[in-house]
């Protein structure tokens, strides 16, 4: 074991162990993608979504930062409620089942690349951090045996309640997990076909070289994106928890944060689900055109643009908020005065990042120039360099992700539930013939044309 730990430097385990923080990237989604669906439905609905919830701040006023105020009430209000559990309920397995599909957000996301695989320079040294937490081959086998895994506190939770209605919520998501589970694993296969390996960072690189999944086997993206929905037990096909039908479904009996954990568990879930079909289908954390390497030779060059992109963004914020209180303005209301003096502060933040931004890009694009080390004749650049790219492309990948989850949220929005037959239908009568036929194209193509190679 001691040759183990003298084997690396002490650079190498401060950013092995910096790493496990990714393992809460999906907790962190958690607070940005429930008020992004709130926000989201009153978008789609036509309203304005949960604005009451203030915090007083000096000059500025009543602020809700866009509804932020009213999700950390709600989440407040979860955690000191009583924990209510129905007598003769299985105390153990009752108290267990939330925290399964929770926990399993902090496990999962192990075997994804949040970036590629960091080689620097460091002293007289070159140091290799691998890009994911659990390094393998089958790293996308692996995510699969831990994602399905959430099912069972689904059941659980059913089981123990001792209730009929959290019991066909149950049976109702066990049927839909494994109907679309078989589905979500042979529209990813294609890519393993084309790309030549299970591991994740392995079909990203792929996809750097060659072209995006989305664009190679668009079926494949369609078929999994319907069964990733299903697999969760989103909308529209959330009939484990139907309201008209079993009230709230398997988790009827849950109350405070015990119901709090599921609904955590769902939402760290939609996010996994998202960063996995960013990584499959829009090629992870690439940036178009650009390989790994091009990126670290042309750093400067490349945050000059992101930050110029980012100082756009804050104009075009601007932007609609004077068009939006131009136009609130001229209406009715009677808080016309708290509006505009919370406003004010939203337009002072955009005005500052302006400059900043504009800043920062000159400052990269002048400044900012990566020197190699040749290396078995590759180039190798310091630890500046690799820790930037590495922000640079978890960045990207966050920004793919963030739109994989509002398409989520959309669908939720726009159409209503199936029924519990339709699904069924739909999991094995129909999409699991397009994943197997998209499948057996997919291999004889790749054969034709790569000689199976």
């Amino acid at each position: 074991m001691m040759e183990i730990i003298d084997s690396k430097t002490w650079i190498e385990w401060l950013l092995t162990l910096a790493k496990l923080c990714l393992a809460f990237v999906p907790v962190l989604f958690i607070l940005l993608l429930i008020p992004m669906e709130r926000r989201g439905a009153g978008f789609i609905q036509d309203r304005q979504g949960p604005n009451r919830s203030y915090v007083k701040l000096p000059f500025f006023g009543k602020v809700r930062f866009f509804g932020w105020v009213q999700n950390a009430c709600d989440g407040l209000k979860l955690f000191f409620k009583e924990q209510y559990a129905p007598a003769n309920v299985n105390k153990v397995l009752f108290a267990l089942a939330p925290a399964i599909p929770f926990g399993l957000t902090l496990l999962t996301p192990c075997v994804l690349p949040y970036f590629a695989s960091l080689n620097f320079t460091f002293g007289d040294t070159v140091v290799h951090i691998p890009a994911a937490n659990i390094d393998t081959d089958v790293g996308i086998l692996l995510m699969f045996g831990l994602s399905s895994l959430s099912v069972f506190g689904t059941v659980l939770s059913g089981w123990a309640s001792k209730s009929k209605f959290p019991f066909l919520g149950a049976l109702r998501a066990t049927a839909t997990s494994i109907s679309y589970e078989v589905c979500l694993g042979i529209s990813m296969m294609g890519m393993v076909l084309l790309a030549g390996t299970f591991s994740v960072e392995g079909i990203v690189g792929w996809q750097e070289q060659h072209a995006w999944g989305i664009f190679v086997q668009p079926v494949a993206f369609f078929c999994f994106l319907l069964a990733a929905i299903a697999e969760t037990g989103r909308p529209p096909f959330d009939v484990s928890e139907g309201d008209p039908e079993l009230v709230a479904g398997y988790h009827t009996e849950y109350g405070a944060m015990q119901f709090g954990m599921f609904y955590m568990g769902e939402y760290g879930h939609v996010g996994i689900n998202s960063i996995l079909m960013a990584t499959l289908f829009l090629g992870g954390y690439s940036i178009p055109f650009m390989t790994t390497a091009d990126i670290q030779a042309n750093l400067g060059t490349v945050l000059a643009v992101l930050f110029g992109i980012c100082a756009f963004l804050a104009l075009a914020f601007l932007h609609m908020v004077y068009r939006w209180l131009r136009a609130f303005n001229k209406g009715q209301a009677s808080n016309k005065a708290e509006i505009n003096r919370e406003y004010l502060l939203y337009k002072t933040i955009a005005w500052i990042a302006v400059p900043v931004f504009i800043a920062l890009a000159i400052v990269s694009g002048l400044f900012i120039h990566p020197e190699a080390t040749m290396v078995n004749g590759t180039a190798v650049y310091g630890i500046g360099t690799a820790l930037g790219t590495a922000a640079l492309q978890f960045l990207v990948l966050m920004i793919k992700t963030v739109f994989f989850c509002w398409v989520w949220i959309w669908v939720r929005w726009t159409l209503p539930r199936f029924r519990y037959d339709q699904i069924m239908h739909l999991g094995w009568k129909i999409l699991l013939n397009i994943a197997l036929l998209n499948l057996v194209v997919t291999a004889i193509i790749a054969k034709l044309v790569m000689g199976g190679n």
